[in-house]
């Protein structure tokens, strides 16, 4: 045996320390500069948001919630977006709800829809997805995006006490054609003003609302001169005071002549023969909403 010389076996261990060590070394080195990276690039402030349960139960992130503008659809079956439930022959599409969503996508907003009802889900009139068969193509509801304050059936009293949830920063109000009759004006001034009064700084849009089939011809004589006061009374009287309220108008798009506010009610545009539109009138209303 000479000293000084290394054996195969301890020179083999040498090696394997010497490999651990460099990689210890790496890896603390990696790790110092990811702390650096989520020191100066991450802020305090930014908000991480919860998954939420996509339709078929997958979990999905929807957008992110910081400095968004919250949107809230406030109404009746209309702004669900009801077809000719409880059948449902006619594909449920979210109402103008759907298009309005890509509008404002594509224009490049950051907002989120708020609301908590459970229609039409809920199946208080039939189930719009067959019995699981049938989705929209664009379904809001994987993109957590499917959440307004719209009931079937519901009078104008009926909203009064469901402005006040969710903080949202616009509201858009169609609402009146549930027990239209000529105490109408009256009511919707009153929601109005519990809404201002409530959330003074969100911005309120009435809507002038559809009609109801043409045949309804005295139903559609009430509808039509609550919206002229929609239009001509109610938004300037608070517009005058100060109030952030405007108007949109969704009547016109029914109307044999949509630019003679008192031509007749087309026919074919209610997809129950009744009061609630077609999808091809859903996404039209969508335009006329992202318009104001």
């Amino acid at each position: 045996m000479v000293y000084g010389t290394i054996n195969k076996g301890t020179l083999g261990i040498m090696k394997i320390f010497l490999s651990i060590c460099l990689l210890l070394a790496a890896i603390t080195s990696f790790a110092k500069e990811v702390s650096e990276i989520v020191k100066t690039k991450v802020p305090v402030t930014e908000v991480i948001t919860p998954f939420v349960d996509g339709k078929d139960g997958s979990k999905k992130q929807p957008d992110t919630v910081r400095n968004q503008l919250r949107i809230m659809c406030l109404g009746d079956s209309i702004t669900v977006g009801y077809t000719d439930n409880p059948t449902w022959n006619v594909p449920f599409k979210f109402g103008y709800r759907s298009r309005l969503y890509t509008l404002l996508k594509d224009a490049g907003y950051n907002f989120r829809f708020v609301g908590d009802s459970p229609q039409p889900w809920n199946k208080m009139s039939g189930d719009p997805s067959h019995g699981g068969t049938y989705r929209p193509k664009l379904d809001l509801r994987d993109l957590g995006q499917d959440h307004h304050q719209g009931g079937g059936g519901a009078p104008i009293s009926a909203l009064k006490g469901w402005v006040s949830k969710n903080n949202p920063d616009l509201i858009l109000l169609m609402i009146g054609i549930n027990g239209i009759s000529q105490n109408s004006p009256a009511r919707i001034r009153q929601l109005v003003e519990t809404i201002v009064t409530e959330k003074p700084n969100a911005h309120l849009i009435v809507a002038q609302i559809t009609p109801y089939v043409n045949t309804q011809k005295e139903k559609n004589k009430l509808v039509h001169d609550y919206n002229v006061y929609i239009r001509d009374a109610l938004t300037p009287s608070f517009i005058k005071k100060g109030h952030k309220v405007s108007t949109v108008d969704m009547y016109s798009l029914f109307l044999t002549d949509p630019s003679n506010y008192e031509s007749p009610v087309a026919p074919e545009k209610h997809s129950n023969n009744y009061n609630h539109p077609f999808n091809f009138e859903y996404d039209l209303m969508a335009d006329r909403w992202f318009a104001s």
